[in-house]
């Protein structure tokens, strides 16, 4: 080993030595990778007493084959560098996009893990937002402790991208950061991909750059060479990635078309092209209900068609006939289904207007439906806290502020702060009108930091 190091990297080269500290550094960043999460989201284990249990991460079955496949390519390209393999940089390419296509991997072969991402980042975005429920509680938090804080009333977004109704003839600048989340870089990728996918990308790059050198070195013209077939195999990837989005864009308009003309069955035959060619598109929500409103229109007794005439009750004025026929459907759905994320939504709706009217025992009720069957759903918790203010029961809020913060350490955002600071102030309230000001000074104290 000491003989081939001193034949690749004599001691007076120091761009030698500097690649291969490069290479060294990549080949451990990329092992570092294979051990690491790549993509977690929370997921609640229920414990034995009402709101116990414990957040444990959850990473789909696509990160392993991923994790796996760079502990295989890391093999290689260390035997390769033992024999000087003539295809090692190439096989560091190859590498580095697939490493990079990770985001685009996961909406296309994992959309229900991507969706779960999405909901939970649509959860704290509504909590955290100029217009969300920190921000407009700050005028009352302090002087009234809890008691008048009204929470925004707004529907949480049940999307991972916005739905494609354009083609490439019509491409504007403004609809740039559509592509970028059609390959899955959006808000709810970043706030859940774990160190494992940074490293992979990282010691991927160092090691193109080390392997290059090193071609570079034995074939003066190999990087001038290089360019333009690492451009067109970009290219083409790029383009095979933003094809099916564009068939689906295709088939959606032809829906459109189709129900002004008259002709439910045809719609709803387009509506699932539109979904064969892009997965994701069923975990819209928007998506789901213009699929109720076809099969209704149908006769037909499925789940989206039940959850389209709940909504028209609901927009009838017949509150509490969609509510009752909401909460009958819920536990008929599968945890991850894009049914369970509209009921849950359209009945956390339904909860935060009777809490906003006072009616706090009945609000109460509605929110541990809800959170029963969405267990870390960070605005159903919230919310959910100011109840159990509201009617003393101060044990039930330790334990969802407790899992609130088991459910943050999965989201990688500095904004989480301020929401886990509301949890303290709320423990702080119950535990001061419940003659505890001992604890509740030490949870105002903690509310100035909070922590995960």
């Amino acid at each position: 080993m000491k003989r081939l190091w001193q034949r690749l990297f004599p001691a007076d080269d120091l761009p030698g030595l500097l690649t291969a500290g490069a290479g060294w550094l990549g080949a451990g960043l990329l092992a570092l990778g294979t051990f690491f999460p790549w993509f977690e989201v929370p997921e609640f284990v229920a414990g034995d007493a009402p709101f116990a249990g414990v957040v444990r991460g959850f990473e789909p079955g696509l990160a392993l084959v991923f994790r796996a496949a760079c502990l295989l390519a890391l093999l290689a390209l260390g035997w390769g560098a033992r024999v000087r393999h003539r295809q090692a940089v190439g096989l560091a390419a190859v590498l580095l996009l697939a490493v990079l296509l990770f985001p685009v991997a996961v909406l296309r072969f994992a959309p229900a893990t991507a969706a779960r991402a999405a909901w939970l980042w649509s959860q704290h975005d509504q909590l955290t937002g100029y217009t969300g429920d920190i921000y407009t509680a700050q005028e009352v938090r302090d002087a009234t402790w809890q008691q008048r804080i009204l929470a925004v009333n707004e529907p949480l977004e049940t999307r991972i991208f916005e739905l494609p109704t354009w083609s490439p003839a019509n491409l504007e600048w403004g609809r740039l950061l559509e592509v970028t989340e059609w390959f899955g870089l959006s808000a709810w990728f970043a706030q859940t991909l774990g160190r494992g996918w940074v490293c992979a990308v990282g010691g991927a790059a160092l090691l193109v750059l080390a392997r290059g050198r090193e071609r570079a070195l034995a074939d003066p013209g190999f990087f001038r060479r290089a360019v333009w077939p690492a451009c067109a195999i970009g290219a083409v990837a790029s383009v095979l990635a933003t094809l099916p989005f564009f068939m689906a864009a295709h088939h959606l308009a032809a829906a459109r078309d189709l129900v002004r003309g008259g002709d439910p069955a045809a719609a709803l035959a387009a509506l699932e092209r539109a979904a064969s060619a892009v997965p994701a598109v069923r975990a819209d929500g928007i998506f789901f209900l213009q699929v109720g409103r076809l099969e209704s229109e149908l006769g037909r007794a499925t789940p989206a068609a039940e959850f389209y005439r709940a909504q028209r009750l609901a927009e009838d004025g017949f509150l509490q006939q969609a509510e009752d026929a909401m909460r009958a459907a819920l536990p008929t759905t599968l945890p991850d289904s894009v049914e369970r994320r509209v009921l849950v939504r359209n009945l956390l709706v339904r909860a935060v207007n009777v809490l906003n009217t006072g009616q706090a025992d009945r609000a109460l009720v509605l929110l541990e439906t809800v959170l029963a069957a969405d267990p870390c759903n960070l605005k159903a918790n919230y919310v959910l806290q100011l109840a159990c203010g509201r009617v003393g029961r101060p044990a039930e809020l330790r334990l969802l502020a407790a899992r609130m913060r088991q459910t943050y350490r999965f989201l990688n955002t500095p904004t989480q702060r301020p929401v886990l600071a509301a949890a303290e102030e709320n423990l702080a309230s119950a535990e001061w009108q419940y003659g505890e000001p001992a604890t509740a000074l030490a949870h105002w104290q903690r509310a100035k930091r909070p922590t995960k």
